[in-house]
Parts: C-alpha cells; sequence; structure tokens
C-alpha cells in the first residue's frame, strides 16, 4: 500500500528538491516530483497535482563526481542508480551513461523546462521515462502511481500553453513503451483520478485519447518501414 504524505512534509521535501536542483549544476528532476513541478507550474492544470515521498534526478558525469563530494552515495547496481538521503528524503540519482534509462542524459538536458531555477524533464522524455517505470513494475501499487502519472502527462501535453511535440515524444519510445500507454489510456484509472465522477473520468479519458492519437500517428510513422 503506497503511504500517504502530508503537507508539511511535502513542503520540506520541495524546499530539499530546490536547493540540490541549485546545488548541481545540471541535475534535472524526472519521476513523479517532476509530473508535480509541471501540473502546479500550469494554472489550467494544478489540479492534477500528486504529492510524492521522494525525488529522482538525472546528473552529468561531471555534476556526478561533484555529489559525491558532498553527499554519501550508495550504488544500486540492480537498478543501475545511485541513492543517497538528505535530511528525511531519499534521492534518486541516474547518471549520464551509467544509467539504463532508454532516453540519453543529453536529449533531456537539452530539452528541459526550469521552474525557479529548478530543471525537470519535457513532458515528451518524462512519458518515455515515466512509461519505462510503469512498463517494469505494472503490476504492483507504484506501478498504479505511474499510469496515473502517465495519465497526468497526457493531460499536461494537452494545455494549449504546452506545445507538445508528439515526434519528438516517440523518438526513444520502444513497444514496450507504446503497448504500455495502450493499456493505460484504455485502463481503470480515470474513475480513481475523478473521485468516482464518471462525467469527468469520460471527460478526462477524451482529452487523453486525444493525444495519444497524436502520439500513436507520430509512432506509426516511427516505425513505418523505410523505402
Amino acid at each position: 500500500m503506497v503511504m500517504s504524505i502530508d503537507d508539511a512534509k511535502f513542503k520540506r521535501l520541495l524546499t530539499q528538491v530546490s536547493e540540490v536542483g541549485r546545488l548541481y549544476d545540471g541535475a534535472v528532476f524526472i519521476g513523479g516530483i517532476a509530473v508535480y513541478m509541471h501540473a502546479m507550474n500550469h494554472g489550467p492544470t494544478s489540479g492534477l497535482a500528486e504529492m510524492t515521498h521522494d525525488a529522482d534526478f538525472y546528473i552529468s558525469l561531471a555534476s556526478l563526481s561533484d555529489l559525491r563530494e558532498i553527499e554519501e552515495l550508495v550504488q544500486n547496481s540492480r537498478l543501475s542508480k545511485h541513492e543517497f538521503q538528505r535530511n528525511e528524503f531519499s534521492f534518486d540519482v541516474y547518471a549520464e551513461r551509467l544509467s539504463s534509462l532508454p532516453v540519453p542524459y543529453d536529449v533531456v538536458a537539452a530539452h528541459a523546462v526550469e521552474y525557479d531555477g529548478v530543471h525537470v524533464a519535457a513532458l515528451e522524455e518524462l512519458l518515455v521515462l515515466k512509461l519505462e517505470a510503469a512498463a517494469d513494475r505494472h503490476a504492483s501499487m507504484h506501478g498504479r502511481k505511474d499510469a496515473k502519472d502517465v495519465i497526468r502527462i497526457l493531460l499536461l501535453a494537452g494545455d494549449e500553453e504546452y506545445a507538445f511535440d508528439a515526434e519528438r515524444a516517440v523518438a526513444y519510445m520502444k513497444p514496450a513503451h507504446f503497448e504500455r500507454l495502450e493499456r493505460i489510456v484504455d485502463g481503470p484509472e480515470f474513475m480513481g483520478m475523478a473521485q468516482g465522477n464518471a462525467k469527468l473520468a469520460k471527460m478526462m479519458r477524451s482529452e487523453v485519447v486525444g493525444i495519444f492519437q497524436q502520439i500513436a500517428k507520430a509512432y506509426d510513422a516511427d516505425n513505418s518501414p523505410q523505402p
């Protein structure tokens, strides 16, 4: 079962995220914290934001060396990442060329979006990273959170303030990612996100299907046989 987090604790996490983001040049936040920051910084979608317990970020090899000098890093070889504790919070660190993330660090960094001095992965790259997580742990409670985050990303992508690039979103999308995306779009999570409001759930699904169709068209074009 996913544990809840109170507002005060989450605010402390955001403070730590802000400090880490400013302290380590090139750090780009990914995962649930990135989804939250996108949602909170776009007025029409702020209601989609969901608090999270920890924070993940992608970093260059040069910055990883700086990080080692300040934080007590623990290597997790199985998941191709490093971890450290900062006050009461856990941070997962994915390093350039050392991680198994499907989108290269330089691509994520090149398109990163900045909110109050903190860089987060753009929706296009964040979608693929979230689909990777969703595919890996779809049968768990974490997988359900991943599925909801994918839906949030798609709803954010439909916001008129965000010029979502479907072709960029599929550049690193593998068949397993696209299959998981299809399952999420057809799945049951909308009703829970709409808190049982069937009309709202139907409207959310309709918006998501619209963005999914753009992605599917770009995916088919990207994977069609070349002449």
